[in-house]
């Protein structure tokens, strides 16, 4: 009786110790994957239980195994009569020991743990059957032989012992020996997570790797004003916009081509976004890329989509200088121009055309008639206008613009383009922007 106890004693402190380990694993080796953003990879309380309810089922069928081994181990003389029955059970229970405790740390668990990186959250779906058969295999194999030597009630012995089993599994499960809330909440607050706009307009995305952009973030600061920050989430002053683009370009080799990437939070007033626009604008930087939300599980935390804009000279009129700077050219050309029609487009608490309110969804197909060479689109903004409600109207132009142009195949000529951009083929080119011409992307845009 006392040998059967110190078994039991001795399989769950095992178990234990398993368990620990590999949370300590889990946690460690999470903390070395980071996004494309420093942010942490924070695995969902739900996900959590399930991993934690696997490895407790793991550590609990090995600490079985090491206390069966114990129970049954005994010395024995030179001279003895073998026990083969005891040797079989031993020899079965020998699996379960450091050879499979090897195999399983380097094999499964670091192959689950590298591929969760790549597949987000449908690790799980992919690999939660497989995770149930290995846990049931591992248990009924513990079982194999003692099923020939238990004569008596075996299978009232095992119902007990699975009842056990599963329910010093869910209690272990339990347990946490990292303080994981603790290391979340410390990881997030030194790299914030940035809630950039949702857009459903995704044909901007072939720019997303290019070494020659500058990304600056915008979000509210610990006095909920809203400011700039890098890379590194270090505080920029708006008056050293300047210099930090010019020692970013003098980096390149080709200046020109740097583009700047606003990483900004959704929920920002959109003037200042458009004060920020027109910096750039004065700094002769002519495009811009706004950073979208990407829905995308398996790509989420390497990039995020993006929306190529021109940055529109009207804004001067919107936010006058004092002292009367220098025009930037661009805006007084479209001036001078006379456009036959020009759709207003009042943007609020929702989206206004001729004083009648437009469903988001509807917005593409009402915009498409008046995109043409005769025709400019000029966007009101209202008070307490959001980014995020600009980027829903820039994104419905954007998709209707699109979707006419590709009536005469541009996106396959946009595509051919861009994967061959060391050869040029002049009539592809003049092609595009025939039909870039005949459905353009123009803006104005003038607050309330």
């Amino acid at each position: 009786m006392k040998r059967i106890v110190l078994s039991v004693i001795i399989g769950l402190l095992s178990a234990i110790i398993l368990y620990g380990f590999y949370d300590v694993l889990r946690e460690t080796d999470r903390m070395l994957f980071l996004d494309f953003e420093n942010r942490p990879v924070i695995i969902p309380e739900s996900e959590r239980q399930l991993h934690n309810l696997f490895f407790a089922a793991i550590s609990m069928i090995i600490g079985n195994s090491i206390g069966i081994s114990y129970l049954f181990s005994r010395s024995q003389k030179a001279f003895s009569r073998r026990n083969n029955k005891r040797n079989r059970i031993l020899n079965d229970q020998a699996f379960l020991g450091a050879t499979f405790l090897h195999w399983f740390t380097k094999i499964w668990f670091l192959f689950c743990v590298f591929t969760s990186q790549f597949m987000g959250t449908k690790f799980i779906d992919t690999f939660l059957w497989p995770s149930i058969l290995l846990v049931i295999v591992l248990y009924l194999d513990t079982w194999k032989t003692l099923l020939t030597v238990i004569k008596n009630n075996r299978w009232k012995i095992q119902s007990v012992h699975l009842i056990v089993f599963v329910v010093l599994t869910f209690m272990l499960s339990r347990i946490n020996f990292v303080d994981y809330k603790s290391l979340d909440a410390s990881m997030i607050a030194s790299n914030p997570t940035m809630d950039v706009p949702s857009s459903a307009y995704l044909n901007d995305n072939y720019r997303r790797n290019h070494y020659d952009n500058l990304v600056i973030k915008m979000d509210f600061d610990s006095k909920h004003r809203v400011s700039l920050f890098n890379e590194e989430n270090e505080h920029i002053e708006w008056s050293d916009l300047y210099g930090l683009i010019l020692d970013f370009n003098e980096d390149l080799y080709y200046s020109s081509r740097t583009l700047v990437r606003l990483r900004a939070n959704r929920n920002i007033p959109v003037k200042y976004i458009k004060e920020f626009e027109l910096q750039l604008l004065e700094m002769n930087q002519w495009r811009l890329v706004y950073e979208v939300a990407n829905n995308d599980e398996l790509t989420a935390s390497y990039y995020n989509n993006e929306l190529d804009k021109r940055i529109s000279p009207s804004l001067q009129d919107a936010f006058p200088r004092t002292g009367k700077p220098p025009r930037i050219p661009g805006w007084d050309f479209y001036k001078d121009q006379k456009f036959q029609d020009t759709l207003s487009v009042y943007i609020s608490e929702g989206i206004k055309i001729d004083n009648r309110e437009v469903p988001l969804h509807m917005l593409p197909e009402k915009l498409k008639s008046h995109i043409n060479e005769s025709s400019i689109i000029e966007y009101i903004y209202g008070d307490n206008v959001t980014y995020q409600d600009y980027i829903n109207v820039l994104s419905a132009h954007k998709t209707a613009a699109w979707e006419l142009r590709a009536t005469e195949n541009f996106d396959k000529i946009d595509s051919v383009i861009r994967r061959n951009i060391f050869s040029r083929d002049k009539k592809l080119y003049e092609e595009r922007d025939r039909i870039t011409k005949k459905y353009p992307f123009r803006i104005t845009e003038r607050f309330e």
